[in-house]
């Protein structure tokens, strides 16, 4: 190779490396810059100042005036990063006018999620004891003013029976029947044991029969010492194709409770007529404790296939009909 060309071709890699040097340069400096912006700009917006509290947004308010409360309310450190990730995640739209509360929230996404649920209301305490049925439920949140009508609650809650878990509940003016049983229903699945599956079909049960069958004990018996037993009787029922003759299932389908049913209540035609038709009703006729589910995982095996309460709430067990005749003829003078 000539001299002349060996120059050529080294000015020619000089100016090549000098263009990539010149390139990695710039790069370099972008990349820091955009760090610096991220963290000077971006990252104060994604942490939150105080996380508790409660805060009004006011109708027809910009992202940027929402912002600038926040920070002036202390909610979040910086209002450029908090505008910033509410236009990332395309949420500008869905904030909702009105007073909201905020809860132990670490970060902006928290704050963005509260303001855009519905608004909260004035504070409504009500209590669901064990074994109200869906029908109860609804009566008891119009009492509490909780919906406009009777049966409002009822006609979407009527496939939940059985799956609202009875607790007291913190809810608040406004609130939707789909909201009330969304939280009645996650708290019913987070008190379910952890075995719930395996144990129902150690039982040869499949998850809803396990449901019904406790929502007949949460009914039928009034010691928490009886219910286990009291389980081990209707199973030992239905394993010989007894029919399980509990009053409780025909009371779930009268338009007004009875303490006592009448003769001709025990030949309504229904599949809720556990007189008539063999095996379980179609459905939970109540909403159960966890005490009378656990009652149906951990039936023991007994040789009892009858029994009564007596006056007092207390169950006997008995193995045959005539023992079980006795005991009617001792507490309540029939059978």
């Amino acid at each position: 190779m000539r001299s002349s060309e060996f120059l050529k071709v080294a000015r020619f890699f000089k100016n090549r490396i000098s263009k990539n040097k010149a390139r990695y340069i710039m790069l370099t400096a972008v990349v820091l810059l955009l760090a610096v912006f991220l963290l000077v700009e971006i990252f104060p917006g994604y942490l939150t100042g105080k996380r508790s509290g409660s805060f009004t947004v006011q109708e027809d308010t910009t992202v940027k005036e929402i912002a600038t409360s926040l920070t002036k309310d202390k909610f979040i450190i910086d209002p450029v990063g908090f505008s910033f990730f509410v236009r990332l995640t395309g949420d500008d739209n869905l904030i909702k006018s009105g007073k909201h509360s905020f809860s132990d929230v670490a970060t902006v996404f928290g704050i963005i999620a509260e303001i855009k649920k519905g608004v909260i209301g004035e504070q409504v305490v009500v209590t669901i004891p064990e074994g109200f049925s869906v029908k109860d439920i609804d009566e008891r949140l119009f009492d509490k003013g909780l919906i406009a009508k009777k049966e409002e609650f009822l006609n979407f809650a009527k496939g939940y029976e059985g799956f609202l878990f009875p607790d007291t509940y913190f809810f608040y003016k406004g609130i939707t029947v789909q909201e009330i049983v969304k939280m009645m229903n996650d708290r019913f699945q987070s008190v379910l044991p952890q075995d719930f599956a395996m144990k129902a079909g150690g039982k040869g049960f499949e998850d809803v029969q396990v449901i019904t069958l406790a929502s007949i004990i949460e009914k039928e018996v009034k010691f928490d010492k009886d219910r286990s037993l009291a389980a081990s009787v209707f199973i030992n029922r239905l394993k010989i194709d007894m029919p399980l003759q509990a009053d409780s299932t025909i009371v779930y389908i009268l338009p007004e409770h009875k303490v006592w049913l009448d003769e001709s209540d025990y030949k309504i035609d229904s599949p809720y007529n556990t007189y008539l038709n063999k095996g379980l009703p179609p459905s939970p006729i109540c909403n159960p404790s966890i005490k009378s589910i656990t009652a149906v995982l951990d039936a023991p095996d007994s040789p009892y296939y009858y029994f009564i309460t007596k006056p007092d709430g207390e169950a006997v067990f008995e193995k045959t009909l005539d023992e079980h005749n006795r005991d009617l003829a001792k507490y309540y003078g029939q059978y």
